[in-house]
């Protein structure tokens, strides 16, 4: 608009609009993001391509030769709009902070030459969307018959057409395009009813306001933003505010009365009139955010939409500058789809979201304005699901969803299906009758059944597919006969954890089901807790070589064995009493805890259910031995213990009902022996040193000096662990335990083995073994330890040798003052480098854990960041790339160094 009389016209059509006073309006605020949602190239990365290819430019440095305003340097970063504006700001300012008092000509000549700048980038931009735009409308839409109305290929989402249909709605926008004018032709054009229709769109245009100007009335805006910043005064030379946005709006008839019209619409200070603010597309960044805090400060609630995982940037900035109670008003919504292909519908309104919600992980809030919600597979929600969770009512969704993400090749992380609410087996037929629900099935890890029928048929498929299932839960379950009566658990390798609580089965032919174990399986950790009608035979735990866990409640005789089944390699066995019903096991050598629920005898001997394995003495490794709730026990005095344990551990507890004590604590209050095994080796041990140790037993056992067994106990256990000690460096035993460590599961059992080996090569070393470095580092490489973990073991062998060190706990000081101080010698280099707080630094460090997503307290890092002093050392670092920088390197610095040390101190 070129005269006054437009200008004057464009007025009275806004006031139509704000001569309606209602109490409650929709703000929509409309950013970049809403433009490449719609698939227009108008992000700022799109538009520094564009000017590469059209003058030829190979390097970064070709641009910022070219317009100063370009960055340096773009690789590894992904910059958006307001990084320019700051840039902006940031040499404004740069300028002025040369001299406070007197103008040098130069400072006057960069601000002309920044100020110029700015022209030319608007001139660029207004020729690059005067491209793009057009090329975008053709490829999206349809002619409708009326030059100015187009019909958008795709359909409009129902949350944005009641947005446009809703005249109580205005929009806020940020862009230099028509595209919102489109979609509301789109939305409200009628062949059928054109004057009607043509009246309707042309009211919903006037609710639009280009805030920053637009491509078709020819005056893009770019700028920064000083006027209500707090270094406004600091400002000093003429012209340097001339391209701040406040000051060119003010200028500018057009911009100025649609500025006023919104901030008219807003009513700030009116108590009547309530907004409900929505922020599409926004990045909350820049100099922009002055206007928009104040419509955040006077909304009732606040919409934030946003994508992947930038809400935390945008929350981040609202509670910095506004603080927690103005936060308290933000709802987060997942950025929709504004253009959608039907056939690719998942959800088309809210209620339908709800069937879904359980395992969504970008959760929609319950509000009116998505009653119409409508999703996609293609929406990106979808690609971050790790979880399904199906129940009755959601089958068929399930099945819709499986089926895109198969035919669409998304890469799907779902690693863990939950069954639940009474699923019955016509909806397991079609589950099971889906090719593409069975390719999902290929990368799940876990599946859970609970409070559901199981198909039998179901299950035995789930098996066979799940090339990657470690997990099975069925609990309050009724399993419900197929064709089948059986299933065996062999046919799932992957299978490492079994649980089956409280279910039973049903079937017109058959009174039992059975669970078996044709071959050798992998299962791990066995849980069967008061099944009926359901078998586990006795195939399934001979078969189980790598069990280690066993928990278990007869409540069914079938699952009685008549015969003793010895488990050798069990580590844990929990039996319930409860029934009556129990089975003949036995464990071996390697046990840790055998917990007994109501035991019914007034006594217990250890040897009924500890045997030891061939070629093994006693049960060194047992740590508790628990009856809880025993029918007619009260005291530990009521055990037998008739096995060898290791007598000299503080660890090992003994408890019976609430009476517990160490096993220590047992034999000096017990003085009749027991132990009479020892017997059971008289072909591996001297008669001789057997009779001497039976006679040493009841020679302590008439001492009535506690403290003198006491000392006596003591000096045998140090003694003992010097034997150990030399027993462990032998090349044999280490290889033995590496074998070990290897078919044994379990993360925490294999590192304490591991660091058991490290502790008595380092020991060893420090006695003056030479074999023993040598053995160390080998044993280090076997583990895939990295380098900087080995470097440091080799300067702690180099310590050793110079230093007197009397046992292992000096070893282990030893070796925690080495990997401590390069903990610290690491967050100091990177607190130096960076200019950033230790402290800081050093809670992230404790707090950080492997494969994190976040990095903790990064707020604090980035706060205390000093930017000032870094600056000297780096003058050609921004304050936006200084923090995304600090970030990085910090994730990379925990990624590579402080993970792999901290594992070292655990």
């Amino acid at each position: 608009m070129d005269n006054l009389n437009e200008v004057e016209e464009f007025i009275m059509n806004k006031e139509l609009i704000m001569n309606k006073r209602f109490n409650k309006r929709n703000i929509v605020v409309i950013g970049n993001g809403f433009d490449m949602g719609l698939g227009l190239k108008s992000s700022y990365q799109n538009f520094i391509e564009y000017i590469k290819h059209k003058k030829k430019f190979d390097k970064d440095y070709d641009l910022y030769n070219y317009n100063r305003l370009f960055f340096r340097k773009y690789e590894n970063f992904h910059l958006n709009w307001s990084d320019f504006e700051s840039l902006y700001e940031e040499t404004i300012r740069k300028i002025n902070n040369r001299s406070q008092k007197n103008e040098e000509p130069q400072d006057i000549l960069d601000i002309a030459s920044i100020n110029n700048a700015i022209k030319r980038l608007e001139e660029d931009f207004n020729e690059y969307l005067s491209e793009e735009y057009p090329k975008w409308v053709e490829q999206r839409t349809i002619p409708t018959g009326n030059p100015d109305v187009k019909k958008f290929t795709e359909k409009i989402n129902p949350f944005f057409e009641k947005l446009i249909k809703d005249e109580n709605t205005y929009f806020v926008n940020f862009n230099y395009t028509n595209s919102m004018e489109d979609l509301c032709g789109s939305v409200l054009y009628d062949s059928d009813e054109i004057p009607q229709s043509m009246l309707s769109l042309k009211r919903a245009k006037d609710r639009i306001f280009h805030i920053h100007g637009s491509l078709e009335e020819g005056n893009i805006l770019f700028g920064g933003g000083f006027t209500d910043s707090e270094d406004i005064s600091k400002i000093h030379y003429s012209q340097s505010l001339i391209n701040d946005k406040l000051f060119r709006i003010k200028k500018d008839d057009l911009l100025n009365t649609t500025r006023k019209q919104i901030m008219s619409i807003i009513n700030l200070n009116s108590k009547e009139v309530q907004n409900d603010l929505f922020i599409i597309g926004h990045s909350l960044q820049g100099s922009d955010f002055l206007f928009l805090s104040k419509l955040i400060k006077k909304a009732n609630k606040v919409f934030i939409f946003y994508y992947e995982d930038d809400y935390i940037l945008k929350m981040e900035e609202i509670l910095r500058k506004l603080g927690s109670t103005i936060a308290e008003k933000i709802i987060l919504v997942p950025f929709l789809e504004i253009l959608f292909q039907p056939d690719k519908s998942i959800v088309s309104n809210y209620k339908e979201y709800e069937k879904i919600d359980s395992f969504f992980p970008n959760k929609f809030p319950s509000e009116d304005i998505l009653s119409e919600l409508t999703l996609t597979i293609d929406h990106f929600s979808f690609r971050n699901i790790n979880e399904l969770r199906i129940s009755s009512d959601n089958v068929e969704t399930i099945l819709h969803i499986a089926r895109n993400l198969v035919s669409n090749r998304n890469n799907s992380r779902i690693s863990q299906i939950h069954f639940e609410n009474s699923i019955d087996v016509a909806d397991f037929n079609k589950l099971r009758n889906s090719d593409d629900f069975l390719i999902l099935l290929k990368r799940v890890e876990k599946i859970f059944f609970l409070n559901t029928e199981i198909d039998s048929d179901f299950l035995i498929k789930l098996l066979e597919n799940s090339s990657n299932l470690v997990y099975i839960k069925m609990e309050d379950c009724t399993l419900v006969s197929g064709n089948n009566e059986s299933v065996d658990v062999s046919i799932c390798e992957s299978l490492k954890r079994l649980e089956i609580v409280n279910c039973f089965f049903t079937s017109k032919r058959k009174s039992m089901f059975y669970i078996k174990s044709d071959k050798q399986n992998n299962i791990e950790k066995l849980t069967l807790l008061g099944n009926t009608d359901i078998v586990i035979e006795k195939n399934v735990l001979e078969k189980s070589t790598n069990l280690t866990e066993l928990n278990i409640y007869i409540v069914d005789e079938k699952n009685v064995y008549p015969e003793e089944l010895h488990l050798e390699n069990l580590e844990i066995l929990q039996i319930d009493y409860s029934s009556g019903l129990v089975p003949s096991l036995t464990v071996g050598n390697k046990i840790e805890e055998i917990i007994l629920l109501g035991y019914p005898d007034e006594s217990i001997k250890l040897s009924s259910f500890m045997k030891s394995n061939e070629e093994s003495v006693g049960f060194p490794n047992l740590r508790l031995f628990h009856l809880k709730l025993p029918d007619a026990m009260n005291s530990c005095q009521d055990l037998i213990v008739d096995v060898i344990l290791d007598v000299f551990s503080n660890h090992t507890k003994l408890i019976v009902d609430k009476d517990m004590k160490s096993i220590k604590e047992y034999y000096l209050g017990n003085k009749e022996p027991h132990i009479k095994i020892f017997n059971r080796f008289e072909e591996s041990i001297d008669n001789d040193i057997l009779l001497k140790f039976k006679n040493l037993s009841l020679e302590l056992s008439k001492l009535k000096k506690q403290s003198i067994i006491e000392e006596f106990l003591e000096e045998m256990s140090i003694k003992l662990e010097e034997f150990r000690t030399i027993a462990q460096i032998e090349l044999k035993d280490i290889d033995d335990l590496d074998k070990r460590n290897k078919s044994d599961s379990e993360g925490d059992i294999v590192t304490n083995k591991i660091e058991t080996a490290i502790y008595s090569l380092l020991y060893a070393h420090a006695m003056g073994n030479k074999a023993a470095s040598s053995e160390l580092i080998k044993t280090l490489e076997k583990q895939n330890k990295t380098q900087i973990v080995i470097d440091i073991y080799r300067e702690i062998l180099t310590e050793i040798e110079n230093t007197r060190l009397d046992s292992k706990e000096d070893i282990l000081i030893l070796k925690n003052d080495f990997f401590t101080q390069t903990i610290n010698k690491v967050i100091k280099d990177f607190s130096e480098e960076w200019f950033v707080s230790k402290e800081a630094l050093s809670l992230s460090a404790m707090q950080y854990v492997d494969g994190a997503k976040d990095i903790p307290n990064i707020g604090n890092i980035i706060d205390s960041k000093d930017y000032k002093n870094y600056k000297v050392k780096h003058p050609e670092v921004k304050p936006i790339k200084y923090a995304q920088a600090i970030k990085q390197s910090w994730k990379k610095e925990l990624d590579g160094k402080i993970v792999y040390l901290n594992n070292e101190l655990k």
